[in-house]
């Protein structure tokens, strides 16, 4: 199953910081902005999975046009492609 999440994507110092306004406190981060992205679909996937794990329903994603960005941020709508819940053993 595949779950289509916005990220804000951020430079930040020496790297990138990538939030999903959706599920807050979640975010990923990379020296670069392909790392970030890459971090944040790990995240968004764990952040999905725990939600399904307690029965609790997913957030509706949020539009682009509902987001406020700042300057120098970036909206980038990111693919999380789940595995079959018997194969969640890479949650740890």
């Amino acid at each position: 199953m595949t779950f289509y999440y916005p990220v804000i994507v951020t430079k930040r110092g020496d790297g990138f910081y990538a939030s999903f306004p959706d599920f807050p406190g979640c975010y990923g981060e990379g020296a670069d902005r392909e790392s970030a992205l890459e971090d944040a679909k790990h995240e968004g996937r764990c952040c999905i999975a725990a939600e399904l794990m307690e029965e609790n329903p997913l957030p509706r994603r949020s539009l682009p046009e509902d987001l406020c960005l700042h300057q120098g941020e970036e909206l980038v709508l990111l693919a999380l492609v789940m595995p079959r819940e018997e194969n969640w053993s890479w949650l740890g």
